[in-house]
């Protein structure tokens, strides 16, 4: 599947190819690569459709016979509508009001492109599963390689009330949800506020009390609950807000394990030399290696880059699933090269084990290391595993080309940009414009040397 961005603020037009096991958005500030990723993230979210008029008609078929064939068409419906919906709650996803939002995104338009290789891997999907609320329950089946989907449940259909009809509306989104998105489960975006996420959670629940408090010394005249919950909801992007939810929802977070567990045992060994761990409240800490295990470090003396990991760490531990997406933007933020050589390593690993990678950088360490692991990738195609134990390189972190999309996001007027998928073969690829900037500051420095040598 792909999804195609148009007229998003400054960006002309971009292309994702949601089937691309990594994802890397480069291109220079300001042209639009965190709009993409908002986006993006919010149309991988759980989104709520019941009133489609392909809905309704599954749902008379589930009452008439109890079960429904499934279309192409279902799917492709439900996906148009849920385009449909990020760009309706564009103000929402960007913490603006619906203002700016006419004023910037007017034009936006979304639309995903589900092919027929993508409707073959629906049909190819099993079901399995059972809902239950109250005295009521639903069981779903569907079998690998058939279309159709077989749904019992002890509520009497002859006499379905509206209650139980919203409810298998509910459901049948459920079910389009999960075989439109087959390949993919959850998403998860770290943004560039993740470096101060745990000290943010503290002032949003302050803000939820002031909050009580307007409302409790306005008079029942004068409140507008509707505009003044408008307000708060708007205060920052919906991806900043989906990882404050988490932050403050870490007493039930941490009661979670996730299979990527190991890899953030890994980050905390190899790169932040010492451990994250939560308080029974929730409250975040750090352990640094070496210390009494007794002498934690309250989150906020922590240092730069055990705030900036730590959402990782606490997203591989607890929560991330196989299939998931994790959008992270500028992962370099506040790191050595050697740390981020370290990580576009655990970022292939990643991929490896089943996670989606998306990550939008400048850094030029971040980028030559994905392409060396690219080539060790295709040299390990080849027989030749040598050179790879000699650099350090295991199996687990080869990347194959084909599975790699790298998409430069570049100005081509004052006020448009356009964005290109670049080339990417065995010996990997080339971002021209942080190519051409190394190149330059190497030319500068070469002549002022040469300047330096003649006048001894």
């Amino acid at each position: 599947m792909k999804l195609n961005i148009e007229n998003l603020g400054i960006i002309k037009q971009a292309e994702i190819d949601l089937d691309k096991k990594f994802t890397i958005f480069c291109g220079r500030n300001n042209t639009g690569k965190t709009y993409a990723s908002y986006v993006l993230h919010a149309f991988l979210e759980d989104g709520n459709i019941y009133q489609l008029h392909c809905i309704q008609n599954i749902v008379e078929q589930i009452i008439t016979k109890g079960s429904f064939s499934l279309t192409k068409t279902y799917i492709e419906e439900w996906l148009n509508a849920n385009c449909q919906i990020v760009v309706a709650q564009t103000g929402s996803i960007f913490g603006i009001s619906d203002t700016t939002k006419d004023k910037l995104f007017s034009k936006f338009t979304l639309y995903a492109k589900y092919t027929d290789e993508d409707f073959k891997d629906a049909l190819h999907t099993p079901i399995s599963a059972q809902l239950t609320e109250g005295t009521s329950f639903w069981k779903i089946t569907k079998n690998q390689d058939s279309a159709e989907i077989l749904i019992e449940s002890n509520v009497n259909s002859a006499v379905l009330q509206t209650p139980d009809s919203f409810r298998a509306a509910m459901l049948v989104c459920h079910i389009l949800r999960q075989l439109a998105f087959c390949k993919m489960s959850g998403v998860r975006m770290l943004t560039v506020e993740r470096n101060s996420i745990y000290t943010f959670k503290t002032e949003l629940s302050l803000s939820r009390n002031e909050l009580i408090d307007h409302i409790q010394q306005t008079s029942k005249s004068e409140i507008d609950v509707i505009d003044i919950i408008n307000k708060s909801s708007r205060r920052y992007p919906f991806a900043v807000r989906s990882s404050l939810r988490i932050a403050n929802d870490l007493e039930t977070v941490q009661k979670s394990d996730s299979a990527f567990a190991v890899i953030a045992d890994k980050i905390e060994h190899d790169l932040l030399l010492g451990e994250v761990s939560m308080t029974k409240n929730g409250d975040v800490e750090f352990h640094p290696q070496g210390m009494a295990i007794t002498r934690k470090l309250p989150f906020h003396l922590s240092s730069s880059i055990v705030k900036t990991m730590a959402s990782l760490v606490i997203y591989l531990r607890h929560i991330a699933k196989v299939g998931d997406t994790l959008i992270i933007d500028e992962p370099e933020m506040n790191f050595h090269p050697d740390v981020q050589i370290l990580l576009a390593q655990i970022f292939a690993i990643l991929t490896r084990k089943g996670l989606r990678i998306i990550i939008s950088t400048h850094s030029d360490y971040i980028i030559r290391e994905i392409n060396n692991l690219i080539m060790a990738g295709a040299i390990d195609k080849r027989g030749n595993a040598n050179i790879l134990e000699e650099l350090g390189y295991s199996s687990d972190m080869l990347l194959d080309y084909k599975e790699v999309s790298v998409l430069q996001f570049k100005k081509t007027g004052k006020s448009v940009v356009r964005v290109t998928s670049l080339t990417i073969n065995e010996e990997g690829f080339a971002i021209d414009t942080i190519d051409t900037a190394i190149i330059n500051q190497n030319i500068q420095a070469e002549r002022l040397y040469g300047q330096l040598v003649d006048n001894k």
